[in-house]
């Protein structure tokens, strides 16, 4: 394979290490997608150093950091050294998948995120696409479930469920507008927006 140079940022280049002489963990039995690795490495560099254990070389934290750049062609990587047995190697390196595993996202906030990125023309390079920001939005708000009140009660608790249907392009758009409203009008939900839309056009007809 020809080696290329490494896309180290410059903050970690002084951690810079001969790729070669470091090994992915023998029982690291983490997955990873080293496609989208690669290109988080190729739009971003490399922005933070992997883990290894100093006394065997074995990769800890960034196993597949380490494939992706080896795919890459890279002739090194940064990495920092921690000076531990082989039994808390293996502790530091579940941890480290298990902290991972337990993340999840505010969804609401994540399609928010996501439509502003849209907006600036910068949604590329975060490893997301549009028909992510399609499917979120789909499970956010494919089905519109919300309290059908009385003419003026909203206390009523039985929910009902409207489901719309659109082109792919309209419910986008859609779910942008509706995005903005709920955030400007302090609501938590779209399904509330519509309900609060209707009420207001009803009281402004007068029925």
């Amino acid at each position: 394979m020809t080696m290329r140079k490494a896309q180290i940022r410059p903050e970690i280049l002084h951690l810079s290490a001969v790729i070669g002489t470091l090994t992915p963990h023998p029982q690291n039995v983490r997955q990873g997608d080293i496609g989208l690795i690669c290109q988080s490495l190729q739009q971003h560099g490399q922005y933070r150093p992997i883990v290894v254990q100093k006394s065997s070389n074995y990769i800890l934290a960034g196993n597949h950091t380490y494939r992706a750049a080896t795919a890459l062609g890279w002739s090194e990587i940064a990495a920092t050294y921690v000076d531990c047995d082989d039994a808390q190697a293996l502790q530091i390196m579940l941890a480290d998948n298990r902290t991972s595993d337990m993340a999840s996202y505010d969804e609401s906030a994540l399609a928010d995120l996501l439509t502003d990125m849209i907006n600036l023309d910068a949604l590329e390079g975060t490893l997301f696409d549009a028909d992510d920001l399609d499917d979120l939005m789909q499970r956010i708000n494919g089905t519109l479930s919300f309290d059908a009140p009385a003419e003026d009660d909203t206390s009523n608790t039985d929910s009902k469920t409207l489901i719309l249907e659109y082109a792919p392009d309209e419910y986008t758009s859609l779910m942008r507008k509706l995005n903005a409203l709920r955030k400007s009008m302090d609501l938590e939900t779209n399904a509330q927006v519509v309900a609060t839309l209707i009420h207001n056009h009803k009281k402004q007809k007068g029925t």
